[in-house]
């Protein structure tokens, strides 16, 4: 006899409690990716990996400079008028697990919610090349896309991340204020890691059981920064950035289930409180993967959102104002 899926009463939203129910069921035997090893952990995020809806965007891989050589990446252009932005995209797995097929659904939804080109960057993974390697590749990207070497983007810059990804996307934010990136015009900040106090109260009410657990954020932590010490600097734990002022207009996207839930709603008050251009979108009852699962029909909605803050930002009057190396508003 085959066992019924058991609905988790945490996830309040229907579709995603089937589709991790059905997960949960068929991964009931597997040894937890922090004590399975890496090799093992890297191999479930390939395979967990989903194609998911057709959409219409045009993928096309290549090969850019990143901070220490070439590193792959993954060129999304959607059909119709040229793209009004070009987004650096970095894709979550803990800086350790992702590639560019983890988030591949997660791009193209965004490519053609929004109407951008989207560049996702295959950057340096822990432990083999722990902090800053990641964040160098993505500035050294930043760099090239600025200065028109990387073939086909064209536009205002944008950075967007998943997940650990996030907390890159949000380094390059507060960098870009003192011109050590180039100019941004906007942050998406998705489901992001910002910081490595594990002790929050989404933590606890949703640190196991949903996917992403406090163990393996505690173990992408250590892999990714060894340096305890070195983990409370603001280009490592951007929600402890003292001085969050003159911030790109920034979406953060929250999963209402997820245990960095805190930390995201937390830095979205912050960037709020320092003046920021915000917009936080909380979505109840779903878990940290909701944006790269198919069936789940609130990730398309979240994308659809996040989008229309982003085309907001890109359709505004703006004028760069190169002291603080940011797009300000007009």
């Amino acid at each position: 006899m085959t066992a019924c899926p058991v609905l988790d009463p945490r996830l309040t939203d229907p579709q995603a409690a089937q589709v991790h129910a059905a997960r949960a069921l068929l991964d009931a035997s597997l040894v937890p990716r922090h004590l399975a090893g890496l090799a093992v952990a890297r191999a479930r995020a390939r395979r967990t990996a989903e194609a998911g809806p057709d959409l219409d965007v045009h993928r096309r891989d290549l090969v850019v400079r990143g901070g220490a050589g070439p590193r792959p990446a993954r060129l999304y252009v959607p059909a119709g008028p040229e793209p009004a932005a070009t987004v650096l995209f970095l894709h979550g797995g803990g800086w350790a697990l992702g590639d560019l097929d983890t988030d591949d659904l997660l791009c193209r939804r965004l490519a053609a919610a929004a109407g951008v080109a989207v560049l996702s960057l295959s950057y340096r993974l822990a432990p083999e090349h722990p902090w800053p390697a990641a964040l160098d590749d993505a500035c050294a990207v930043l760099e090239a896309l600025a200065a028109g070497r990387v073939p086909g983007p064209t536009g205002p810059l944008v950075v967007a991340g998943h997940g650990a990804g996030g907390q890159l996307a949000a380094v390059l934010a507060l960098s870009a204020r003192t011109g050590r990136v180039p100019p941004l015009v906007h942050q998406l900040l998705l489901c992001p890691l910002l910081d490595d106090d594990l002790d929050r109260d989404s933590h606890r009410r949703y640190g196991q059981g949903l996917g992403l657990s406090v163990d393996d954020l505690a173990w992408f932590w250590r892999m990714y920064v060894p340096d305890r010490a070195a983990r409370h600097r603001p280009d490592v734990a951007p929600a402890r950035a003292r001085d969050v002022s003159g911030v790109v207009p920034t979406t953060v996207v929250v999963a209402g289930a997820d245990p960095v839930r805190d930390e995201g709603l937390a830095y979205a008050a912050t960037l709020r409180s320092a003046g920021v251009d915000v917009r936080e979108v909380l979505v109840e009852g779903v878990p940290h993967d909701v944006l790269t699962t198919p069936g789940v029909p609130a990730g398309e909605r979240v994308v659809r959102a996040a989008a229309e803050h982003l085309t907001a930002t890109l359709s505004a009057p703006r004028v760069l104002d190169l002291r603080e190396g940011v797009a300000q508003p007009r």
